[in-house]
């Protein structure tokens, strides 16, 4: 079952070699913060476009990090220390978030979409320490194999 889920994300057979195992699941984990994100702008109604664009982009560069590309591995580092960032802004002012929202169901509760991006931001840290350890600088620095298998 696992390797039909990770040939579906292309994990388990790389022309180069053998994924790390750090890199999977760092890879997946980042899939499953992908996730958490997109339910969350979903319940926090975000615009069907933006969301189409947001989930594309952010679906490609999970993909590319996966596959084991260094720029990608770099922009996700940045777009994940932004959103530490913003995680850190909103612990900060919790109390004002929680008394100012307006609560009309409970999937538009403040304190569930807090909820999911602390999840959130916890599984991308996760994800990103384990993307930046031994085994996996050495997979992202590896010699490349281009479509005709030629180095």
């Amino acid at each position: 079952m696992f390797n039909k889920l990770f040939g579906w994300f292309y994990l388990n057979k790389h022309p180069e070699g053998v994924v790390p195992g750090k890199v999977i699941t760092g890879a997946l984990l980042l899939y499953f913060a992908l996730l958490l994100q997109m339910i969350s702008n979903l319940l926090d109604g975000i615009n069907l476009a933006a969301f189409i664009f947001v989930f594309g982009f952010l679906i490609y560069l999970v993909f590319m990090t996966g596959e084991g590309r260094k720029w990608a591995r770099w922009v996700m580092l940045a777009l994940i220390l932004f959103n530490l960032i913003a995680f850190s802004a909103a612990a900060v002012n919790w109390n004002d978030i929680f008394k100012t929202a307006k609560q009309t169901t409970a999937l538009h509760s403040p304190v569930l979409l807090f909820g999911l991006f602390c999840a959130e931001v916890l599984v991308e840290v996760i994800a990103l320490i384990l993307l930046f350890s031994k085994d996996a600088k050495a997979w992202f620095g590896r010699e490349r194999i281009n479509n005709a298998g030629i180095n």
